[in-house]
């Protein structure tokens, strides 16, 4: 999905006239049996490291479209967004299937009935 976004803004930009930066050649591609199991983050870890990114990104998203004078350039965001809310609600069953989610324990304020 990001690549996919990434392609279709550098698209735009290009039609635009934008020129754009030179990137970072691509990573080479590597085998997550190489990396020693103490380095190698844990899937908890990865799956919450996701939400943490995808929510920073959904909130890029609605400052792209309320910063936005285009309507289309504003639509686009909008679509990245849903895009990205998607993708969110797919992750958290996955992380409440397999056990990852984790659900902070509920608060009671001092002198408060428990």
């Amino acid at each position: 999905m990001c690549k996919e976004q990434s392609d279709r803004l550098e698209k735009f930009l290009i039609k635009e006239g934008v020129s754009l930066p030179q990137t970072s050649p691509p990573k080479p591609d590597s085998s997550p049996i190489d990396v020693p199991l103490g380095v190698k983050m844990t899937d908890d870890e990865l799956a919450n490291g996701l939400a943490i990114k995808v929510a920073a990104s959904l909130v890029e998203c609605a400052t792209g479209q309320a910063q936005a004078i285009r309507n289309d350039v504003g639509m686009m965001w909008a679509e990245f967004q849903a895009e990205l809310l998607v993708f969110s609600a797919t992750l958290r069953k996955v992380k409440k299937k397999r056990g990852w989610l984790k659900i902070p324990p509920a608060y009671h304020p001092a002198g408060g009935i428990k």
